[in-house]
């Protein structure tokens, strides 16, 4: 049986998570006083493919668990467009003999 190994990370601005083959497990988003936008992308800047546009009301704090996994071949770059005060994410590098 393959041991998991997952990451998780607290953000507050744009940010490359990993630049390797990975599957996006969750991501909480906060936002307080407007609707936020958030973008997942399957890259490592905004420059690559879009994968995910989450966009949710004001002062909520909704979970995302992705089963299955969103699986992004070329990294995880999370970009937070507006009014998102920050974000939870966890996902799971691949090994490259599974990409």
């Amino acid at each position: 049986m393959d041991c998991k190994e997952y990451s998780s990370k607290w953000i507050t601005a744009s940010e490359l998570m990993t630049p390797m083959a990975c599957e996006l497990v969750c991501l909480v988003v906060l936002s307080s006083n407007n609707t936020s936008d958030l973008q997942v992308y399957n890259g490592e800047s905004a420059n690559g493919e879009l994968k995910l546009r989450l966009r949710q009301g004001a002062s909520v704090s909704r979970p995302y668990h992705f089963n299955p996994h969103v699986y992004l071949g070329r990294g995880l770059y999370l970009q937070l467009v507006q009014k998102v005060d920050g974000v939870f994410v966890q996902w799971r590098n691949r090994p490259s003999k599974e990409g």
